[in-house]
């Protein structure tokens, strides 16, 4: 069931992910072409690509806390017995939770404070690119919570 549902999820942000890169690259590609080739660069692919970023690092941490893939030193708990090892990932888990919580409540004041300015170039709520953080947070606090409880389900360790 924990399995199902973060599958789920996954692919909701997955597809999120493709249409953001994708529209990042194009925009990205549109800037270099108008700058080198037309003389003259649009003002808007460059805030698109920069706000765009935002929700490509914080979709893609919470798509990489699923599969236990963010960079870590793992030599010294490889080194320990499996009870103080499973010790060390609870704390670790659990620090994560902290941080994501942090995420999403400051984020969201973030977001909110925001909403009172609009961007320079797409003249939108700076309340949506803001809105990346609280997001990120939710969803990284979420994935990491299925993990755990798919592996005390006996799910395994498997996405």
């Amino acid at each position: 069931m924990f399995r199902t549902t973060a599958r789920l999820i996954e692919g909701i942000i997955d597809m999120m992910l493709l249409v953001t890169l994708t529209v990042m690259v194009v925009s990205i590609c549109w800037q270099v072409f108008g700058r080198y080739v037309l003389n003259h660069a649009p003002g808007w692919t460059e805030e698109t690509a920069r706000f765009l970023m935002a929700w490509i690092t914080m979709l893609g941490s919470a798509m990489v806390i699923r599969r236990d893939g963010h960079v870590a030193v793992t030599f010294v708990a490889d080194a320990l017995p499996p009870a103080p090892r499973a010790v060390i990932a609870w704390v670790r888990d659990a620090l994560i939770l902290t941080m994501s919580g942090a995420l999403v409540w400051y984020g969201w004041q973030f977001a909110r404070i925001g909403a009172r300015r609009e961007s320079a170039a797409l003249e939108i709520s700076m309340f949506w690119p803001h809105l990346a953080i609280p997001v990120g947070g939710a969803l990284i606090a979420l994935l990491l919570a299925l993990r755990r409880a798919g592996l005390a389900a006996g799910e395994g360790d498997a996405p």
